[in-house]
């Protein structure tokens, strides 16, 4: 049912309302007045109907809401960082260099970030490296990244280069 439906059923039973109101004839009255408990029916199903779609509506309006409100924090959020590639050749975002002397970079995922997420790298725990630089991952999607060199001090034996 739609919203024109709702009006036609309406003036049907307007319509019905004059014939009870004018009527003479007693079974005109009883065929008009059950016809007119029929569009009241009619009236209250498309009521219902019309409610339903009301409170989806509004939910869908909260939803496109909160949305908007991430989509703002992340892009407020989001500006501080910049596209960095590490030692290892990874793209991922760093938090932007300020003043402070006590600076330290922190790193986020692309994948996440590209999804409007802030997912800070975490040093993988086992096997923290490979082919000479340090894993890290994203404890949301759980990509990995190579970062730094590993010193090679830290390198184990069977990896570190024969001396010339």
């Amino acid at each position: 049912m739609d919203v024109f439906t709702g009006f036609n059923v309406a003036r049907q039973a307007f319509d019905l309302l004059k014939v009870i109101r004018d009527g003479r004839d007693e079974s005109l009255i009883r065929e008009a007045a059950g016809e007119l408990s029929e569009k009241i029916t009619e009236l209250q199903m498309l009521n219902a109907e019309l409610s339903g779609l009301y409170q989806a509506e509004r939910q869908v309006t909260m939803e496109l809401r909160e949305q908007k409100k991430k989509i703002e924090m992340f892009a407020v959020m989001g500006s501080n960082y910049e596209l960095h590639t590490t030692d290892g050749g990874s793209t991922v975002y760093r938090l932007k260099k300020t003043d402070n002397e006590n600076f330290q970079y922190h790193y986020l995922c692309a994948h996440c970030y590209s999804e409007s997420r802030i997912a800070i790298l975490q040093p993988k725990p086992e096997r923290s490296q490979h082919a000479g630089f340090f894993i890290h991952y994203c404890p949301q999607c759980k990509n990995e990244y190579r970062m730094q060199k590993v010193p090679f001090s830290e390198l184990p034996q069977t990896v570190r280069p024969f001396p010339h």
